[in-house]
């Protein structure tokens, strides 16, 4: 009887939906016989014009919400208290304006290229329409699934796998037209079960692929996608182990899983394109175990965990190296790897909320820098660098100079410091200059946000942009 009465309310949501279409054109026409639009400005443009400033529009919004990715947090914390739905999609809004703007609109395939989906939502005529309004245009797939109530249908009994499921049998007939494929925050049971028809297939345009889904098994799988080929797949996110197809293109490979060292050389091996590698310091479910060496490898993203289980990985050519953790974890992790990183020259550590004053024993701080001795360029993203600050501005001419080549350090705030950590941040930088132009090896840049450079004298400001290149961020 349940299924039945849940069929039955499906059914009903799609005629819904349908009658919303249609009232949308009914509304269209109304407008377009009182004459409402005529006086506006685009009124008279050339379809080829509005067509275009469609696309552009479109574009634009694609661009803001990259942007908006690195503020997840936050738009979720407004979301769950504020109960606020999201807008309809900018392609759906423009086609209900007039029912020019309609029909320019779906001669615009390139509007209809973004899949979103929910794989709980009832949506599936809404997604049929998109595909076939694209053409033969590239498509960015998103498979999603939310906790949030007001974005799921009413009724929570539908199968997470077998919903998945159909989806990608919806979508594999455009394989061809796969250009970015994101599948995240799915339930979707063993990974075997979720991906096997992802395995035997040609993706010809694929470029990126994200896979960031939990499932109900323990155990590690490592599967192969795209048997047949994706030659141009050149950027991957993997939170389950997904191998993909030998001789693919890939470039930038970020991790989000634990692989045994032998697992590990095995799927990293075969990229030998592979230039930029994110992952966790604990990538390693063992160690004490034979180098493996990642000579193609130039940029590196090192997320901290407190477990270092990374010292059998050597990047010898890695040029551009960042740490997304507190200062204090970034040292002490570098320092028990003791990995020399011969090529960096440009070092970031980042953090979102720092610890200020954090003891760091001043030891351990030169053995840090030794590990890194052609830095060119510094940063501090919210990370709290006075301990570093401290080594730099005690040097004497008679130690080893450290980071001898450094000409460029750069600081940025994070959202919680005290007004006394900025003068006292403002005064170790000054500091730190003074004493690297007394050791003959001055500092030609220096990046501040105007809350640090505020809090120094005049006299300080003034004596600093005459020594370096000061730049308010």
């Amino acid at each position: 009887m349940l299924q039945e009465l849940l069929a039955r309310e499906a059914e009903l949501s799609s005629q819904m939906r349908a009658l919303e279409e249609s009232l949308a054109g009914v509304r269209v026409r109304i407008a377009e016989m009182r004459e409402i639009n005529r006086n506006a400005v685009t009124y008279n443009l050339p379809s080829e014009i509005l067509s275009a400033i469609f696309e552009a529009r479109k574009s634009a919004i694609f661009e803001a919400k990259k942007y908006e990715t690195s503020n997840t947090t936050r738009r979720r914390r407004v979301s769950i208290f504020g109960q606020r739905k999201p807008q309809p999609p900018f392609e759906l809004l423009v086609s209900a304006v007039s029912r020019r703007w309609r029909n320019v609109a779906l001669q615009t395939p390139r509007l209809w290229t973004d899949l979103n989906i929910h794989v709980l939502k009832q949506m599936h005529e809404l997604h049929i329409l998109y595909l076939n309004r694209s053409k033969m245009c590239l498509l960015d797939i998103t498979l999603t699934q939310s906790n949030f109530p007001w974005e799921c249908d009413d009724h929570q009994d539908l199968d997470h796998s077998t919903c998945f499921k159909w989806y990608l049998e919806l979508l594999i007939p455009h394989v061809a037209r796969w250009k970015k494929l994101v599948i995240q925050n799915a339930l979707v049971g063993s990974i075997s079960t979720a991906f096997s028809a992802l395995t035997d297939l040609y993706a010809p345009a694929l470029e990126t692929l994200v896979a960031t889904l939990a499932t109900d098994q323990g155990q590690r799988q490592v599967m192969e996608v795209f048997s047949r080929g994706a030659p141009r797949l050149s950027s991957m996110e993997l939170g389950v182990c997904l191998r993909p197809p030998q001789g693919a293109p890939v470039k930038h490979l970020k991790l989000n899983f634990q692989l045994s060292h032998t697992e590990f050389s095995q799927f990293i091996r075969p990229m030998s394109s592979l230039t930029h590698l994110s992952m966790c310091d604990d990538i390693l479910t063992d160690t004490n175990h034979s180098t493996i060496e990642l000579p193609s490898v130039t940029s590196l993203d090192l997320r901290l965990s407190g477990i270092v289980n990374f010292r059998s990985l050597d990047f010898p050519a890695v040029e551009t190296f960042t740490i997304y953790g507190y200062c204090r974890e970034a040292i002490e992790a570098l320092s028990q790897s003791h990995r020399l990183y011969p090529a960096v020259t440009s070092f970031t550590i980042e953090c979102e909320y720092s610890i200020e004053g954090q003891y760091v024993p001043a030891g351990m701080i030169p053995d840090f820098i030794s590990l890194l001795p052609h830095v060119r360029e510094v940063t501090f993203q919210g990370a709290d660098p006075i301990p570093i600050f401290q080594v730099l501005r005690d040097q004497q001419q008679t130690d080893k100079l450290l980071w001898s080549h450094l000409s460029a350090i750069t600081v940025k705030l994070s959202k919680n410091v005290k007004v006394s950590y900025k003068k006292e941040l403002w005064t170790h930088i000054v500091h730190v200059v003074q004493n690297r132009i007394r050791l003959g090896t001055p500092i030609s840049r220096i990046t501040l946000p105007l809350q640090i450079i505020e809090r120094g004298s005049k006299k300080q400001y003034r004596w600093l942009k005459e020594q370096v290149a000061l730049v308010e961020c």
